[in-house]
């Protein structure tokens, strides 16, 4: 079954033919009447096109789309300069004489998108020009903004341009891409004349120009293929790249026909059909989308990604989505984009065009009868004879370990190779236990592993060693907190402890102590490697990636020991990650019982280190110092408690912290009467630095009625308060923060003995500077002492929320299934809430409300934002008891009410 529901071919849907005679008949109006009239054509038939694009949606191209609107554009444009330059005293045979009219950059590609700007360029024939064509200029510039255009425009002599092509080279990049819309044959053949000479002397420097260009927006906007949220245009395998393409075929063939390249003997026709499909799909998507939003916008959203997979009519099959399906064939496109990028830039390289031809043969290693390495890439010898070899699989993968030694990558020209040739490979490299050894031995070569690994992935050859890991390829993970596909985050992830052991980026607190003991590093890669493979049939991928690892330890020929650690990196590979954030993990009852489910400290070591791979690679900034102290601490939790059943005894944590304090110039007394007062899980919870400044906020609350403090880090602020207890207090503080514009990240909550409670807010604001406005603190500190007080209703400040100017919108990853569990068993003293919701301004002020109304008690608060999804969890009691099942389930179903009424007025 397909997942699209029309595989229908591309047709062109004629355009109407009136648009020229309903121009022709505005010649006789009065300028502003022109105006209005042309604006209001172009208003209406730019609708028109969206109409029939969506009613044709799968029998049209994306060229299609942009060819219409390119149309109408040049009839728009033909009439405006017409009107300009004639009525600024020119004849019709003076202006053909004399101008001409040229579309340049994406609008002389001919890829005008709804939203796209219109870069024109008024070229004049050399000599004294007549008066007329400067103030025909700047009437042609004043229409087209008058009819809704942003114009990007300018006017030059032949001469002049000639000038500023040989070294502007943004310039000439609009040039090469330019076409007469209207005026002179003669200056147009003048232009062809001119490009011609400039391609003979500035090709070498032109394409080093673009070379550069592309590396510095890869530094820009990051190397990856696989981000979640792409730039249509800028990002790798993107428009750009396809630009870049068309741009190298003009300079070195004379025309932007991109079957040119074909002559580089690298790129063939499969190639170049690859990157056409994939240009058509990239201008559709473009097209729109600007549609959509009214707009030039070109980063593919969540939001228009399921949207567009609606209109593109793709389906749910085999449990993925239809936007996964959508993504899946977008990321394909793209990575056949990149990889004819990166061939035709090899090719260039050994052809000299960008600087003196490398001599080859300096680089040139044999490194086995089959296989030699040039300029640090891997080429084969005998193309036809090889793949008729019966040990291919071997060989290949031997190869690869070789590579891996010497730091060599597998060329783009192999990697065509070796995807061409798969089918020859898939039973030998399953029955022969050599190649899992040498597999093996390249997963444990740590430092060096993601290199040789991403080439194997990108050939195709990895998913035929790991067919389990060949199913994530491409595979998105629709939300709005992983930034990558599942196949690129794991090969990111194995790329941060390679950075770890090449001693790069210094990891967790304990990882280098831990990191010598670890004896089969090449176990807890392959850990890595198989921890989301179990994604590609939907949720519940943990216990479904464990049940995959049986089947891959047989054909590595891992023994029962090894399998066993494999299976329990893959089974347990969120259960750090998650207890830190959402238990009180110092709670004797749930450490015994993680500590259960740990093992030993030798497994322990190996998941502490899996797990900061991991969630590092989840994307940039995720996981915050907070998240790694939390990490730092349950592993410190979880070894002392081993210690402890070992009969040793670990250092004091209380004598740790009273220290600390003492240091700080509390008095011993004053110390113990505060930890007295405070929670027993406070110690073990606070982090080394806390405790001072929790202790201050305490004393000032206890004097003042408020204590406050507040800190501006790097890429949040950290605010800690303290207030006294009352009934629904936490709901009142989260509304009075959310009303002030601060999104709460993610908070810890204490309350003492003596009926204070503690705060430890990490928070974030979308609006620039909040955080540094000291006024702004102060007014919080204001109003929540007024709100603490029953001064000032927490609702009213919350409704300045959505009065505030300037709040961007989070990624909306369309989260709609909201899901409340509530477990009375893992702590021996109080029930565990624990919600996913979408995350909604207000949203934990709503859930502490209604867990108060309920009439429960919240004691202890882990919360934590993921992209737009709430993960929150509440330690709750009733008069000091556990909910009874009555309760526990009339909680649930209260809170799911909650969410669902929220939900429906948020959508009105």
């Amino acid at each position: 079954m397909n997942e699209r529901t029309s595989t229908a071919h591309v047709v062109n849907v004629p355009m109407a033919p009136h648009w020229n005679a309903e121009l022709t008949a505005t010649v006789d109006l009065s300028r502003g009447e022109f105006a209005a009239a042309v604006k209001a054509l172009r208003k209406r038939e730019l609708a028109a096109i969206h109409e029939k694009a969506l009613a044709h949606i799968n029998e049209v191209s994306g060229v299609d789309v942009c060819t219409w609107i390119t149309s109408l554009t040049d009839a728009v444009v033909r009439c405006l300069a017409r009107r300009a330059f004639l009525g600024s005293g020119a004849s019709l045979r003076d202006y053909e004489r004399w101008v001409a009219v040229c579309a340049i950059g994406g609008y002389g590609r001919g890829e005008m998108n709804p939203g796209s700007d219109l870069d024109l360029l008024v070229l004049v024939d050399d000599g004294r020009a007549p008066p007329w064509v400067a103030a025909g200029n700047q009437e042609l510039q004043t229409l087209c903004w008058d009819v809704g255009f942003q114009v990007g425009g300018s006017m030059r002599t032949l001469g002049e341009l000639d000038h500023i092509i040989r070294e502007d080279f943004v310039t000439a990049t609009a040039v090469i891409e330019g076409r007469r819309i209207d005026g002179s044959p003669t200056v147009e053949r003048k232009l062809e004349d001119l490009l011609a000479t400039w391609r003979r002397k500035r090709s070498k420097e032109f394409l080093k120009y673009k070379v550069g260009e592309l590396e510095e927006r890869r530094a820009k906007t990051g190397a990856s293929l696989f981000l979640m949220e792409t730039n249509l245009k800028s990002n790798p395998g993107c428009l750009r790249d396809i630009q870049l393409l068309c741009n190298i075929a003009f300079v070195l063939y004379g025309g932007r026909n991109l079957l040119a390249l074909e002559q580089l003997e690298v790129i063939d026709r499969d190639d170049l059909a690859g990157v056409i499909e994939a240009t058509s799909h990239l201008l559709l998507i473009r097209s729109l989308t600007h549609f959509h939003h009214g707009r030039k916008h070109d980063i593919f959203q969540l939001a228009d990604q399921l949207r567009i997979a609606k209109q593109l009519g793709y389906a749910d099959v085999s449990r993925l989505r239809d936007v996964e399906h959508l993504m899946r064939r977008h990321y394909d496109l793209v990575t056949k984009v990149h990889r004819t990028v990166e061939l035709t830039l090899s090719r260039l390289r050994a052809l000299g065009h960008l600087g003196r031809r490398p001599l080859l043969i300096l680089s040139r290693r044999v490194l086995d009868p089959d296989f030699t390495s040039v300029e640090g890439r891997v080429y084969l010898n005998d193309k036809a004879a090889f793949w008729q070899l019966s040990d291919v699989g071997l060989r290949l993968v031997r190869l690869c370990r070789t590579a891996q030694q010497r730091d060599l990558r597998i060329s783009f020209e192999l990697q065509r190779l070796i995807r061409a040739n798969l089918a020859v490979l898939s039973e030998e490299v399953h029955r022969d236990p050599r190649i899992g050894r040498l597999l093996l031995d390249i997963l444990g070569d740590v430092g060096r592993v993601k290199p040789i690994l991403s080439d194997l992935h990108h050939c195709g050859l990895l998913g035929i060693l790991l067919p389990e890991f060949g199913n994530v390829t491409c595979l998105m993970q629709f939300d709005s907190y992983h930034q990558y596909t599942v196949d690129e985050h794991t090969l990111i992830a194995i790329g941060h402890l390679d950075a770890f052991a090449r001693e790069q980026v210094p990891g967790l607190t304990a990882m280098r102590s831990v990191w010598p003991r670890l004896q089969r590093k090449d176990l807890l890669v392959l850990g890595l490697l198989l921890h989301d493979v179990g994604k590609y049939m939907g949720r519940g991928h943990v216990a479904r990636g464990a049940m995959m690892v049986e089947p891959v330890a047989r054909r590595l020929g891992l023994n029962a020991e090894e399998e066993d650690l494999v299976h329990f990196l893959v089974e347990r590979h969120v259960a750090l990650s998650d207890a830190s954030r959402m238990r009180d993990f110092h709670e004797p009852s749930f450490l015994a019982t993680f500590t259960d489910r740990i093992g030993t400290v030798g497994r322990l070591d190996y998941l502490y280190c899996l797990t900061w791979a991991d969630a590092k690679a989840v994307g940039e900034g995720i996981l915050t110092g907070w998240q790694e102290a939390l990490l730092d601490e349950i592993r410190a939790a979880v070894r002392d408690e081993m210690t402890r059943r070992a009969g040793g005894e670990p250092v004091g944590r209380k004598q740790r912290m009273v220290s600390e304090l003492v240091g700080a110039g509390w008095t011993p007394e004053a110390v113990e009467r505060w930890m007295a007062d405070l929670p027993h899980t406070w110690q073990y919870q606070v982090q080394p630095g806390e405790g001072r400044r929790h202790l201050g906020v305490l004393e000032a609350a206890r004097n003042d009625g408020i204590g406050m403090e507040h800190e501006d880090l790097d890429t949040h602020d950290l605010l800690i308060l303290a207030l006294p207890d009352r009934v629904a207090l936490f709901a009142d503080v989260a509304a009075t923060l959310t009303g002030h514009t601060f999104d709460i990240i993610d908070t810890r909550t204490w309350v003492t003995a003596s009926g204070l409670v503690l705060y430890h807010f990490r928070l974030g604001s979308p609006l620039l500077g909040r955080v540094k406005d000291a006024q702004a603190w102060e007014r919080l500190r204001t109003d929540l002492r007024k709100v603490s007080r029953g001064e000032l209703q927490a609702g009213t400040v919350l409704a300045r929320r959505r009065k505030a100017y300037g709040v961007a919108t989070k990624p909306d990853s369309a989260f709609d299934d909201p899901a409340v569990k509530i477990d009375s068993r893992t702590s021996s003293q109080y029930t565990i809430v624990d919600i996913h919701a979408k995350d909604e301004a207000g949203l934990l002020s709503t859930l502490c409300q209604a867990i108060a109304d309920y009439g429960v008690n919240i004691t202890y608060a882990c919360i934590n934002t993921m992209g737009d999804v709430a993960v929150d969890v509440f330690y709750v009691d009733r008069q000091g008891a556990k909910l009874s099942d009555t309760d526990s389930d009339g909680l649930r179903r209260h809170l799911i009410a909650t969410l669902r009424l929220t939900s429906a007025e948020t959508a009105t």
